[in-house]
Protein backbone atom coordinates (compact mmCIF):
# COMPACT_ATOMS: atom_id res chain seq x y z
CA UNK A 1 0.00 0.00 0.00
CA UNK A 2 2.90 2.21 0.75
CA UNK A 3 4.10 1.81 -2.64
CA UNK A 4 0.65 2.75 -4.37
CA UNK A 5 0.83 6.44 -2.08
CA UNK A 6 4.68 6.84 -3.07
CA UNK A 7 4.22 6.09 -7.01
CA UNK A 8 0.80 8.30 -6.57
CA UNK A 9 2.47 10.94 -4.95
CA UNK A 10 5.70 10.75 -7.86
CA UNK A 11 2.96 11.07 -10.39
CA UNK A 12 1.50 14.09 -9.01
CA UNK A 13 4.66 16.12 -8.63
CA UNK A 14 5.55 15.05 -12.27
CA UNK A 15 2.39 16.16 -13.11
CA UNK A 16 2.64 19.17 -11.79
CA UNK A 17 5.74 19.89 -12.89
CA UNK A 18 4.71 19.14 -16.29
CA UNK A 19 1.89 22.04 -15.99
CA UNK A 20 4.41 24.75 -14.23
CA UNK A 21 6.78 23.98 -16.95
CA UNK A 22 3.77 24.25 -19.92
CA UNK A 23 2.97 27.50 -18.46
CA UNK A 24 5.99 29.33 -18.18
CA UNK A 25 6.41 28.03 -22.30
CA UNK A 26 3.29 29.19 -22.72
CA UNK A 27 3.78 32.37 -22.07
CA UNK A 28 7.89 32.38 -23.32
CA UNK A 29 5.61 32.03 -26.56
CA UNK A 30 3.02 34.60 -26.05
CA UNK A 31 6.19 37.16 -25.04
CA UNK A 32 8.01 35.88 -28.32
CA UNK A 33 5.44 36.77 -30.24
CA UNK A 34 5.24 40.24 -28.71
CA UNK A 35 8.70 40.87 -29.48
CA UNK A 36 8.73 39.54 -33.13
CA UNK A 37 5.80 42.06 -33.63
CA UNK A 38 7.07 44.73 -32.22
CA UNK A 39 10.11 44.34 -34.62
CA UNK A 40 8.57 43.72 -37.57
CA UNK A 41 6.53 46.88 -36.93
CA UNK A 42 9.87 48.86 -36.23
CA UNK A 43 11.68 47.18 -38.91
CA UNK A 44 9.43 47.79 -41.81
CA UNK A 45 8.72 51.05 -40.28
CA UNK A 46 4.95 49.97 -40.57
CA UNK A 47 3.64 52.50 -37.58
CA UNK A 48 0.17 51.13 -38.27
CA UNK A 49 0.58 48.12 -36.54
CA UNK A 50 0.03 47.95 -33.09
CA UNK A 51 2.55 46.67 -30.98
CA UNK A 52 2.22 46.26 -27.07
CA UNK A 53 4.42 47.34 -24.57
CA UNK A 54 4.83 47.21 -20.88
CA UNK A 55 4.53 49.93 -18.68
CA UNK A 56 8.07 50.09 -18.12
CA UNK A 57 8.97 50.04 -21.75
CA UNK A 58 6.63 52.58 -21.83
CA UNK A 59 8.90 54.82 -19.59
CA UNK A 60 11.84 53.96 -20.73
CA UNK A 61 11.39 53.68 -24.81
CA UNK A 62 8.81 56.71 -25.37
CA UNK A 63 9.65 59.08 -22.25
CA UNK A 64 8.72 62.33 -24.91
CA UNK A 65 4.97 60.69 -25.07
CA UNK A 66 4.78 59.85 -21.39
CA UNK A 67 6.01 63.39 -20.70
CA UNK A 68 3.28 65.08 -22.83
CA UNK A 69 0.35 62.99 -21.52
CA UNK A 70 1.85 63.74 -18.26
CA UNK A 71 0.90 67.74 -19.00
CA UNK A 72 -2.66 66.45 -19.28
CA UNK A 73 -2.51 64.63 -16.24
CA UNK A 74 -2.49 61.28 -17.27
CA UNK A 75 -0.11 59.00 -15.42
CA UNK A 76 1.95 56.21 -17.24
CA UNK A 77 -0.22 53.94 -14.86
CA UNK A 78 -3.54 55.22 -16.86
CA UNK A 79 -2.44 54.36 -20.16
CA UNK A 80 -3.78 51.92 -22.00
CA UNK A 81 -3.31 52.65 -26.02
CA UNK A 82 -1.46 55.52 -27.48
CA UNK A 83 -2.11 56.07 -31.39
CA UNK A 84 -0.03 59.23 -31.50
CA UNK A 85 -1.07 60.86 -35.71
CA UNK A 86 0.57 63.29 -37.97
CA UNK A 87 -1.46 65.98 -38.82
CA UNK A 88 0.19 68.68 -41.65
CA UNK A 89 -1.93 71.90 -42.50
CA UNK A 90 -0.97 74.52 -44.41
CA UNK A 91 -2.02 77.96 -44.09
CA UNK A 92 -2.79 79.58 -47.41
CA UNK A 93 -3.65 82.78 -46.39
CA UNK A 94 -0.80 85.32 -45.99
CA UNK A 95 -1.67 87.76 -43.33
CA UNK A 96 0.09 91.10 -45.30
CA UNK A 97 -0.71 94.83 -45.51
CA UNK A 98 -2.64 95.71 -49.04
CA UNK A 99 -4.23 98.28 -50.74
CA UNK A 100 -7.84 98.47 -51.14
CA UNK A 101 -9.70 100.65 -53.58
CA UNK A 102 -12.93 101.03 -52.23
CA UNK A 103 -15.78 103.13 -54.20
CA UNK A 104 -16.77 106.25 -52.95
CA UNK A 105 -13.87 105.40 -49.41
CA UNK A 106 -10.70 106.56 -50.66
CA UNK A 107 -9.85 109.71 -48.40
CA UNK A 108 -12.63 108.88 -45.90
CA UNK A 109 -11.79 106.69 -42.73
CA UNK A 110 -12.90 102.97 -43.50
CA UNK A 111 -13.17 100.19 -40.97
CA UNK A 112 -14.93 96.47 -41.51
CA UNK A 113 -14.80 93.27 -39.52
CA UNK A 114 -15.04 89.94 -41.60
CA UNK A 115 -15.90 86.31 -40.50
CA UNK A 116 -15.43 84.15 -42.79
CA UNK A 117 -16.77 80.36 -42.30
CA UNK A 118 -16.70 77.13 -44.05
CA UNK A 119 -17.29 73.75 -42.95
CA UNK A 120 -13.52 73.37 -41.79
CA UNK A 121 -12.17 76.52 -41.95
CA UNK A 122 -12.80 79.85 -40.04
CA UNK A 123 -11.03 83.25 -40.69
CA UNK A 124 -11.80 86.53 -38.78
CA UNK A 125 -9.91 89.77 -39.43
CA UNK A 126 -10.89 93.40 -40.64
CA UNK A 127 -10.09 96.15 -42.73
CA UNK A 128 -9.35 99.32 -42.16
CA UNK A 129 -8.72 101.76 -44.43
CA UNK A 130 -6.17 99.91 -47.19
CA UNK A 131 -4.78 97.40 -44.57
CA UNK A 132 -5.73 94.15 -44.17
CA UNK A 133 -5.70 92.79 -40.51
CA UNK A 134 -6.31 88.82 -40.41
CA UNK A 135 -6.62 88.41 -36.55
CA UNK A 136 -7.22 84.61 -36.83
CA UNK A 137 -7.31 81.20 -38.99
CA UNK A 138 -9.30 78.51 -36.97
CA UNK A 139 -9.68 74.79 -38.10
CA UNK A 140 -12.67 72.72 -36.91
CA UNK A 141 -11.64 68.90 -37.87
CA UNK A 142 -12.84 65.01 -36.09
CA UNK A 143 -10.33 62.96 -36.68
CA UNK A 144 -11.44 58.94 -36.60
CA UNK A 145 -8.91 56.56 -34.77
CA UNK A 146 -10.02 52.90 -35.61
CA UNK A 147 -8.05 49.47 -34.30
CA UNK A 148 -8.67 47.08 -36.44
CA UNK A 149 -7.36 43.31 -37.28
CA UNK A 150 -5.29 42.70 -40.45
CA UNK A 151 -7.28 40.92 -42.68
CA UNK A 152 -5.17 37.94 -44.50
CA UNK A 153 -3.09 37.51 -41.33
CA UNK A 154 -3.37 33.36 -40.70
CA UNK A 155 -0.73 33.63 -38.02
CA UNK A 156 0.09 36.79 -36.46
CA UNK A 157 -3.25 38.26 -35.08
CA UNK A 158 -1.94 41.82 -35.67
CA UNK A 159 -4.00 44.93 -34.92
CA UNK A 160 -3.83 47.61 -37.40
CA UNK A 161 -4.90 51.48 -36.94
CA UNK A 162 -6.44 54.01 -39.54
CA UNK A 163 -6.95 57.91 -38.44
CA UNK A 164 -9.53 59.47 -40.83
CA UNK A 165 -9.95 62.99 -41.33
CA UNK A 166 -13.52 64.06 -41.67
CA UNK A 167 -12.56 67.46 -42.85
CA UNK A 168 -10.80 66.40 -45.86
CA UNK A 169 -11.95 62.90 -46.11
CA UNK A 170 -7.92 61.57 -46.16
CA UNK A 171 -6.23 59.39 -44.39
CA UNK A 172 -3.49 60.76 -41.51
CA UNK A 173 -0.11 59.37 -40.82
CA UNK A 174 0.17 57.26 -38.54
CA UNK A 175 3.16 57.92 -35.97
CA UNK A 176 2.51 55.49 -33.34
CA UNK A 177 0.39 52.53 -32.73
CA UNK A 178 0.93 51.82 -28.46
CA UNK A 179 -0.85 49.54 -26.57
CA UNK A 180 -0.07 48.94 -22.90
CA UNK A 181 0.31 45.77 -21.60
CA UNK A 182 -0.98 45.33 -17.88
CA UNK A 183 -0.17 41.49 -15.84
CA UNK A 184 -3.09 39.88 -15.10
CA UNK A 185 -3.00 40.07 -11.09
Amino acid sequence: MKKYIIIGLIIAVLLGIVVALSCILHSQIKETNRLKTNLMAEYTDNHSIQQTITPAEFKKYFADLNTKLKQYGIKAGQVQNIINIKYHFIDTLIPRDTLIYVYDTIGHDYYAEFDIRSNCTRVIGNVCDNIIEIESVENYDSILISLYREKNCLFNHRIKAIAISQCKGDTLQILRNLKVERKNR
